[in-house]
């Protein structure tokens, strides 16, 4: 089993996540984890990072923090040191009204933790840190 861990903000958990282009370039996002986001949607990113599409869905409705219809599109993803990458469906979105910290630049919600073995936060010697699971 490979494990990846992310240090933990005060407030929130975070994940750090690799987003392959289409020119397979690589951009790298740090997304706060919030496993109450369900549906199909796996990810929240901002409305200006569309080259990280790699094909375009029908807008969809949301419901939550975002509301009314949403921009939506196939991402594909690794997570760093796992060896895991995978394409999932990721809203594009203003990220103003979900009021993230600062260096934050989208969410994670309960579909995209559901590819890993197992996640969480654990309490260290120095501070909280989440972690993902695979194989």
């Amino acid at each position: 089993m490979s494990i990846a861990t992310f240090s933990s903000l005060d407030d929130c958990e975070v994940v750090e996540v690799a987003f392959i282009t289409l020119t397979s370039e690589t951009q790298r996002r740090r997304l706060l984890v919030d496993s109450g986001f369900t549906g199909s949607s796996s990810l929240i990113l901002s409305d200006v990072d569309e080259d990280l599409v790699r094909a375009k869905l029908d807008n969809a409705p949301a419901v939550g923090a975002l509301q009314g219809d949403q921009k939506r599109g196939w991402v594909t993803w690794r997570i760093p040191g796992l060896g895991l990458q995978n394409t999932s469906i990721a809203i594009l979105a203003n990220l103003e009204p979900l009021s993230l910290p600062n260096g934050v630049g989208g969410m994670v919600g309960l579909t995209f933790l559901r590819n890993f073995t197992r996640w969480g936060a654990e309490r260290t010697a120095d501070g909280w840190r989440f972690s993902l699971t695979a194989g």
